[in-house]
């Protein structure tokens, strides 16, 4: 019997895939806008956005992509000195030509806005492409 449901598993997982396109994952609002930002950009004129704010974020420093699923991506960027390690997140919404980016404080009150001017070094670096 256990070795049915094995390979009924199996089975299933091949001809029943759990995710076969990729769909938007909604992030979350800022609860504390201290140490988060989060913008949304209207992305009309732009081919391939998601493409685009992706080389964007494989280009920056101290910059791992941890997760990139279709159209959302999560980075953890980590601090030159003190190597803290910040969560960038974005999502992209094709049917509303909207990027959304998250940026966020894992530790502490305060940021010193640092997430706000990485949120504003994408947006500049991918409105200028």
């Amino acid at each position: 019997m256990k070795n049915f449901l094995v390979i009924a598993f199996i089975f299933l997982g091949f001809f029943l895939p759990e995710k076969s396109y990729a769909s938007h994952i909604e992030l979350k609002p800022c609860v504390q806008v201290s140490h988060c930002v989060r913008e949304e950009l209207e992305v009309e004129n732009i081919i391939e956005p998601f493409k685009e704010i992706k080389q964007i974020i494989e280009n920056t420093p101290r910059t791992q992509i941890v997760e990139n699923d279709g159209d959302y991506l999560h980075a953890e960027v980590t601090s030159r000195i003190m190597k803290y390690v910040d969560d960038l997140e974005v999502s992209y919404i094709p049917e509303n030509n909207i990027i959304v980016i998250r940026s966020e404080s894992r530790v502490g009150e305060g940021d010193f806005g640092v997430n706000k001017k990485r949120v504003e070094l994408i947006k500049s670096n991918f409105l200028d492409s």
